[in-house]
């Protein structure tokens, strides 16, 4: 299946041509090899490169399926502008399809870069936006087309607004290796009603624990309201004056507790791209190949004497 992202904010979107290099195995672990100064978590290794900061996505740790590009703050004019950042991007990891949303009218300008053929895949096996990475939780959300991504954190938290603008946002941590809380925004409150509403579009069950029970474990989730409760599915929303959070039942406290849970980091130092590296090898062997060939051309120039010799050289072996 496609995830169009066009038909979600078309002025936000374009195709990038694959360039794909399929006998490259890149992963998680040897783009932190790749990288001077990289910085890996969980499903994620970041790097700083030309002003710009890039965070490389995994669904498994291993196979890069997406990657966050957004400019460093007070950084300089780019070699590479953001788009050409982004081909380069699915260039070196090898995407089979992909395909980006801009946000280039955002402080700071960023865009998120997806491979279909894997959000695709992912989506075939997530039963609830809770079912496994934060990239699943991107593929199950796009399919259902409920929500739409607005734009990107610094933080690199993913927030979707309601295409129909109910009133309900979402705050998704990208950089765990599985996605176990989520942040509810929005001017919309969250009461018993549109919590089941939320957690139904999430693929969630409908609320199944007494009021009063919910009410009971407000202090062990470090909230005054306890508006949806699933024990089948093991997820709760707390909400308390400022934040809702609705998640797994062990993540949630957690969450609630620090705003910046699952939240990308960055190295302070920047890492010089490979392909750099290998064009510059490259360019000295072209020159070395054209000395080499500018003297043997000279060592070819024959005297008359030489030149005769080698003539008749030639006549006896014919």
């Amino acid at each position: 299946m496609r995830f169009l992202f066009h038909t979600l904010l078309l002025s936000c979107c374009f195709l990038i041509p694959g360039t794909v290099r399929a006998e490259d195995s890149v992963t998680l672990e040897s783009l932190q090899k790749t990288f001077s100064h990289a910085k890996a978590t969980n499903n994620a290794v970041c790097i700083l490169h030309d002003g710009w900061r890039i965070a490389f996505l995994s669904h498994d740790g291993k196979k890069v399926g997406a990657a966050i590009v957004m400019e460093e703050k007070g950084a300089d004019e780019h070699e590479y502008d953001l788009n050409d950042t982004l081909s380069r991007v699915a260039d070196l990891v090898g995407m089979t399809s992909p395909e980006s949303m801009n946000f280039e009218e955002e402080e700071p300008p960023s865009a998120l870069l997806v491979d279909q053929d894997v959000l695709s895949e992912l989506v075939e096996d997530a039963d609830h936006v809770f079912d496994g990475s934060p990239l699943a939780a991107i593929a199950y959300l796009v399919e259902d087309e409920y929500f739409c991504i607005h734009n990107i954190r610094p933080n690199g938290f993913i927030h979707w607004k309601t295409v129909k603008k109910s009133g309900v946002e979402l705050l998704m941590p990208i950089a765990a290796g599985k996605l176990s809380a989520i942040e509810v925004t929005g001017r919309q409150q969250m009461n018993e009603y549109a919590a089941e509403v939320l957690a139904d579009k999430l693929g969630l069950g409908k609320n199944n624990v007494p009021g009063n029970t919910r009410t009971s474990l407000c202090s062990q989730f470090r909230c005054s309201v306890i508006p949806y409760m699933n024990t089948k599915d093991g997820v709760v929303m707390a909400r308390t004056d400022r934040r809702t959070v609705i998640g797994k039942r062990q993540a949630v406290p957690q969450f609630m507790a620090n705003r910046n849970e699952g939240a990308l980091s960055y190295p302070s130092k920047a890492s010089d791209w490979p392909e750099e590296e290998q064009e510059d090898e490259d360019k000295e062997e072209d020159e070395e190949d054209s000395e080499t060939t500018s003297q043997g051309k000279q060592n070819s120039t024959l005297s008359p004497e030489n030149a005769k010799e080698a003539y008749i050289q030639l006549i006896r072996s014919i």
